[in-house]
């Protein structure tokens, strides 16, 4: 008997990593002109962004049905392994909605835990990576789940968008509301607070956002664990990687995409960085 991970496709993990740590991810939906495609199974992140921003209809997202954790669920159970099913804040998507139901209707006594991360992308990715490592020495699924949830205020993210355009359309922007409307020639910062998206700062340019996204991760030092993600410019997440490096050694950095269901509300040119905070 194991215990192992499962998450959902809004963690933005890359697969290879996923495959390392036996991370299970049950892939959110993502519709496009009446076409449902599964995050990261059936429409490629380059593919997503081309059609994104050829002028036709936004896409539209939906979490995972309760049928997909169910079926992910009984895989691992019928292998003799308990579960810990970490996902995306319940304030931006139904998804934990889902895992709760699936367990449900397994019974009352199936070894599942269902933990809300208040989280999304890389950030949520990072609370998955820790948990897939501690569960490799844990005797139980409760020896994962506890340390979780007790240390995901440790976890935060903060990621700067090119436009509000995405966001605002797609009903995600919650209280970065603020921030439409004075937004000319600006790069703002968001972040998570309370499980939704809230406005941080607004600075100028491409290169003053990057900045602070390295200074705002040195104000939290010394992490535990750093990721940077990004949706189209993969040379700026390189850059931000670099400079990242003074704080953790580069290649403990996690590199993520946001994928087809989170790059419907963060749109292209969108960069972030996620962080676990050491106590």
């Amino acid at each position: 008997m194991a215990i192992r991970i499962v998450t959902d496709s809004t963690s933005d993990l890359p697969a290879d990593l996923a495959r390392q740590l036996d991370i299970s991810i049950v892939a959110s939906n993502v519709v496009i002109d009446d076409v449902n495609y599964r995050d990261g199974i059936d429409l490629t992140p380059d593919d997503f962004y081309r059609r994104l921003t050829s002028g036709g209809n936004l896409p539209t997202t939906s979490q995972p049905s309760v049928g997909a954790f169910q079926t992910a669920y009984q895989e691992l159970l019928e292998q003799g392994h308990e579960i810990v099913s970490i996902h995306v804040s319940g304030k931006l998507s139904g998804t934990v909605n889902s895992a709760t139901q699936a367990k449900a209707a397994l019974g009352d006594d199936v070894p599942i835990e269902v933990i809300d991360s208040g989280l999304a992308s890389s950030a949520l990715g990072l609370v998955a990576v820790a948990a897939a490592q501690r569960a490799q020495e844990a005797a139980s699924g409760r020896e994962v789940a506890e340390p979780v949830r007790a240390n995901l205020g440790l976890t935060t993210t903060f990621f700067s968008l090119d436009t509000l355009e995405y966001l605002q359309k797609g009903g995600r922007i919650g209280k970065a509301q603020a921030f439409v409307g004075s937004l000319l020639s600006v790069k703002p910062i968001l972040t998570l607070l309370d499980g939704e998206v809230s406005p941080l700062e607004r600075p100028r340019n491409h290169e003053r956002a990057m900045r602070r996204l390295v200074e705002l991760a040195r104000e939290r030092a010394p992490l535990q664990q750093l990721g940077v993600v990004y949706s189209t410019e993969a040379d700026w997440a390189a850059d931000l990687r670099h400079r990242l490096s003074e704080l953790l050694p580069e290649e403990q950095i996690i590199t993520s995409r946001f994928g087809p269901a989170l790059g419907t509300y963060v749109g292209p040119k969108a960069l972030g960085i996620a962080l676990t905070s050491a106590r």
